[in-house]
């Protein structure tokens, strides 16, 4: 039976609601929850049952999707909206005959959020089922992957400097971190930075590049290393999970020779930007005692006799001898991809293959950008890693909940879609 069975041609609110009403009944219905909802069943036990616990659950789970970042502005959105409030399951008639509230207060929400803290370990099991269906579902999911993460700010007062300040209106677990953007200048061409600190959190995301949806995840102070991450990510991975993937894209903050080598030993190819860290301002070094000589971002090739770098072609990675193969048209070098392995990678940085592959990660950022538009990530109230935590988990359980939802319905190619517009 549909949900709306009628639309007034005269009312454009409920117009403009109906997309919202088809999300969040996408989202509801291909959440596997039910261990979740039995524990907080167990939780409440016999207590007071004014407000159940599946619809307050419910209209948790839909508050990112409708872009709610406090209890207040979901709790105004459930009481103008009659089908919203039905797609929950709340039941209006216990209104009517003045039994409770329209919807639950702030204190049943405050409570709902206190016992998902507690069980937040089974939010995240409900993501990994989630995760699962993916992976039996979607051809080669998983095997081209990327790594990211965003920082998004706490909206609660500072601790003073002693970290005393435990008044509730504070946030202990939160700590700085400062974020560089380089640009280069319109008028003189020279790359510049700027630098912006942050108080808060950061994300740190596994995600398939193919498909734009997440695979592993975590949520720390802001100021924790996304490279140690992303090796804890990987190790989280069963080994099956891990076998699948042949290649990792990300960006030069994850250009680490611990994390190249780690990587390697798990056999997966890395498609990694790099800093450059030739101190002494050579432009050039030269491969072991020949005439061959490369850059810091990769490229082989020879001086001319003006003195000039010569590319020499790319032939391909022989996977025998570990070496990359190049040619000046009159002879074949091999380059040992152990001389150094953040420049000579299993995949050539100067290949098409490459650049190819790295243009891949651009599908992490529009992930990161679902979040912040569709699911409002960074205008959350959030207070506490705890807190964070769940909210994070909720969103990435709605991404995959939705993604899910337009797989069985056919429509594979909704899948990156949050939003029906």
């Amino acid at each position: 039976m549909k949900i709306i069975t009628q639309i007034s041609i005269f009312d454009y609110t409920e117009i403009e609601i109906l997309g919202d009403l088809e999300r969040c009944k996408l989202l509801i219905e291909n959440v596997p929850d039910e261990k979740i909802v039995k524990k907080l069943l167990e939780i409440r036990g016999k207590g007071r049952n004014e407000y159940p616990v599946i619809p307050v659950w419910n209209s948790i789970l839909i508050m990112p999707l409708l872009e709610c970042s406090t209890i207040e502005q979901l709790r105004r959105e459930l009481s103008r909206n009659r089908d919203l409030r039905k797609i929950c399951g709340f039941n209006d008639y216990d209104y009517y005959l003045k039994k409770n509230k329209l919807v639950p207060p702030p204190k049943a929400y405050t409570n709902m959020f206190k016992n998902l803290k507690k069980i937040e370990p089974m939010l995240k099991e409900c993501f990994y089922e989630l995760r699962n269906f993916m992976y039996k579902n979607l051809k080669d999911f998983g095997k081209e992957v990327g790594e990211d993460g965003k920082i998004f700010e706490s909206k609660s007062k500072r601790p003073n400097k002693e970290g005393e300040e435990k008044d509730g209106r504070s946030d202990m677990d939160a700590d700085y971190t400062i974020k560089e953007n380089y640009y280069k200048d319109p008028k003189t061409g020279e790359t510049k930075v700027k630098k912006k600190t942050y108080f808060g959190y950061r994300y740190h995301m596994l995600g398939d590049v193919n498909y734009e949806l997440p695979i592993e995840y975590t949520v720390t102070k802001a100021s924790a290393s996304e490279k140690k991450e992303l090796i804890k990510h990987i190790n989280m991975l069963d080994m099956e999970l891990v076998n699948k993937i042949k290649i990792l894209m990300a960006d030069k903050g994850y250009d680490d020779i611990k994390v190249i080598n780690f990587l390697n030993e798990k056999n997966i190819k890395t498609v990694i930007d790099i800093r450059n860290l030739w101190r002494d301002g050579e432009e050039t070094k030269q491969y072991k005692n020949t005439d061959i000589v490369y850059t810091y971002r990769g490229e082989v090739g020879k001086i001319n006799e003006k003195g000039e770098f010569e590319k020499l072609k790319y032939l391909g990675y022989d996977k025998i001898k570990e070496t990359l193969r190049y040619s000046d048209g009159k002879k074949v070098y091999s380059i040992e991809i152990s001389y150094d392995r953040r420049i000579f990678t299993k995949i050539a940085r100067d290949s098409k293959k490459w650049k190819r592959c790295y243009k891949k990660r651009t599908a992490l950022e529009r992930i990161n950008g679902r979040l912040d538009r569709d699911f409002n990530l960074e205008n959350n109230k959030v207070r506490g890693l705890q807190k964070a935590t769940v909210m994070v988990d909720l969103m990435m359980i709605g991404m995959l909940a939705m993604a899910k939802g337009h797989i069985i319905n056919k429509q594979e190619e909704k899948i990156r879609k949050l939003k029906f517009i």
